[in-house]
Parts: structure tokens; sequence; C-alpha cells
């Protein structure tokens, strides 16, 4: 399998437009932005970020891994919202090796009874189809992630597809690398792991390390993040489709790979795509969307200052609770200073007259 060049000589000849730069450096993209929004200068309205967990052993890289949790954890791009409540997740059943190691449950978590009782690698794929189909809007553009490659150019294609024969929507053979994407963009080095990425984000890991949806969860927080820091999703990994017996085109839905393969999409490219796919299902989505989207944020601007206003009136009652208590407290200590002066002065006297008498 080729290598993934993230070298931009591969990447279509930018527009002309004398427009500022995003965050990393790239020109500006093709195609109609009218919204000053950084989050509408991404190039797709939803990311599904995906992180299997597989079976495996102890020291043994050989091991004939299957993968055993198949989560994907919707992120609504223009929204800015990771959304858990609408996100997909299943275990699953594998057959090669259908008993867990004690490593593998001790690493990931998944017990025994859990995939013992769960649907089988297809059937998985068949279950997440239908979710996609009933939970990403028709006309939108949409799109996986991953944190590197190791999901779907080992796990899901070298494993799955060519090795056991799972057979996968072509949806599923391009994606974003978030872990190279991030070394590119504001690590300028090596990739880093997961939990030193969300660091540099001022992010925390929530939930438990290897458990597939809480690892998902957390890289889909993280590239939000990196999107509302300017970083533009763009270098789209494509798997190669030689697999002809394995993969199915689904029905209505677009791919926006570049024929030349994993590079740089543009604007342009991503939107003539989705309208070949779409038809006037992609207008009119991208009309009530954008409704839809503005008024959300003006709901969440508008919660916002209110939460500010909240927060400062708090703020100013403490301000001035301190100021009346330390003004209390010096006049306190001021008539304690008074009265231990006068009875000292009183002392003094008294002392004096007694000394007069007894002369």
């Amino acid at each position: 399998m080729p290598g993934f060049n993230l070298n931009r000589s591969h990447r279509r000849p930018p527009s002309s437009h004398a427009a500022k730069t995003h965050h990393h450096g790239s020109p500006p993209k093709r195609g109609h932005v009218t919204s000053a929004h950084i989050l509408d200068q991404q190039l797709f309205d939803f990311l599904i970020v995906v992180d299997f967990e597989c079976t495996c052993e102890r020291d043994r890289r050989t091991y004939p891994n299957e993968i055993i949790e198949f989560p994907a954890i919707l992120v609504d791009i223009r929204r800015g919202i990771v959304d858990k409540k609408r996100s997909f997740h299943t275990y699953v059943k594998p057959w090669r090796n259908p008993k867990l190691t004690a490593f593998c449950t001790e690493l990931t978590g998944i017990t025994q009874d859990k995939v013992d009782s769960a649907p089988s690698m297809q059937e998985a794929v068949q279950m997440f189809v239908k979710w996609y189909q009933e939970t990403i809007p028709v006309g939108s553009r949409a799109v996986f992630a991953t944190d590197g490659p190791w999901d779907f150019k080992n796990f899901l294609f070298t494993q799955a597809v060519l090795r056991d024969h799972v057979s996968f929507p072509t949806i599923f053979y391009e994606y974003f690398d978030v872990r190279t994407t991030f070394s590119r963009v504001f690590n300028k080095g090596d990739p880093l792991k997961l939990d030193a990425m969300l660091k540099k984000m001022k992010l925390r890991f929530e939930g438990s390390p290897h458990c597939g949806f809480d690892d998902a969860f957390n890289i889909a927080r993280l590239a939000l993040e990196m999107m509302k820091r300017g970083c533009v999703f763009e270098f789209l990994i494509a798997l190669p489709l030689d697999d002809e017996e394995f993969h199915y085109k689904l029905d209505g839905y677009p791919v926006f790979r570049r024929e030349e393969g994993s590079g740089f999409v543009t604007r342009d490219h991503v939107e003539q795509a989705a309208k070949e796919a779409f038809g006037a299902a992609y207008f009119a989505f991208a009309k009530s969307n954008a409704s839809s989207v503005e008024m959300y944020r003006k709901q969440e601007h508008e919660a916002a200052l209110e939460r500010a206003g909240s927060a400062a009136n708090e703020g100013g009652k403490i301000v001035r609770t301190r100021r009346d208590g330390g003004l209390a407290t010096w006049r306190a200590r001021r008539l304690i200073i008074v009265a231990l002066t006068a009875g000292l002065l009183i002392g003094i006297v008294v002392a004096l007259i007694l000394g007069k008498l007894s002369m």
C-alpha cells in the first residue's frame, strides 16, 4: 500500500483570491463561503470519528486482530457539537478467536459476555449503514476521521476486508487522519499520542483509555478544538478500491476522494461531489441548515452573554462582601487599639498618683 504524503505539491492549484490564509497557512478554498464563522471554513458538515478495539494478546504483534468494538462519534461541525447521544456504537463478535484473552479484557474492558451476544462484523456494518442513513441528513457532506491510519488501513481494510472478506460501503474507503494533521499544523514535528495532543489543546481525556467509545469521543473533542483554532481538514486519505468484490456504493451518497487517490481536496471538489450525488437535496439541506445553524449560534451567543453577566454580578457581590467585611474588620481593630491605648494611659496615670501618695 502506498504511503500517504502530505506534500502540498499534491493539491490542486490554489485560488487566485487574495484572501487571508488559514491557521496552517494554506490558501483559501475555492467555492463560495459567505460566513466569517471559523467553523464554516471546514469543507464538511459532519465528521464521524471511529476508533476500533480489536482482539489482541500480550507481546504478539502478529496476532490475528478482529474488530470487537465499533464506535462512531458524530461531530456536528457547523454547530460545534460532539453529539454523543446521536452517535453509533456496537460490540462485535469475533470468529477467528471467539474467546477473548485475559490481556484483551484487561486492556479494553470488554468482557466475554459482551462479544458473545454481539452481532458479527458484517451485521455490524449493516447496523451502521442503517444508523448513517437515519442520522446523517440527506444533502449534507459527511466524512470519517481516525487517530492515525491503523483503524481503517489495518483493522478495516487489510484484516476485515482483504483477509476476512467483510463488505463495506465505499464511504469507508476515505478518511481524515487527525494525528497526522495535528502534527503538521500544531506540533510541527513527529506525531503525538492522543493524551499529548489533548494536553497541547488544554483538554483532558474523559472516560477510560482503550474503551473504543471513550477514545473516539476524545478524538472527536480534539478534532473539534483543532477546527476552532483554524485547522481546516482537507488532506483526504483514500484506500485502494481494487477489491471490487468486497466494497459497494451506498446509493445516493457521495464519496469525496480524488481520482488520483489520497491528497488535498478543495471546496469546489467536495461541493461538486455532493451536488452530483444529491441533486436538489444538496441545495435544500444547505439552505435549511444555514438557517437553523444561524439560529443555534445566536441562541448560544445570547446564553453565553447571560452566563457572563451572571458571573460578573456574582463577582461584584463577592467583592462588595469582601470590602464590607474588610471595613468592618478594620473598624474593630481600630476600636481595640484605641481601647488598649486608653487603658495603658489610665494605668500610667493611676500609677503616678499612687506613687505620689505613698511618698
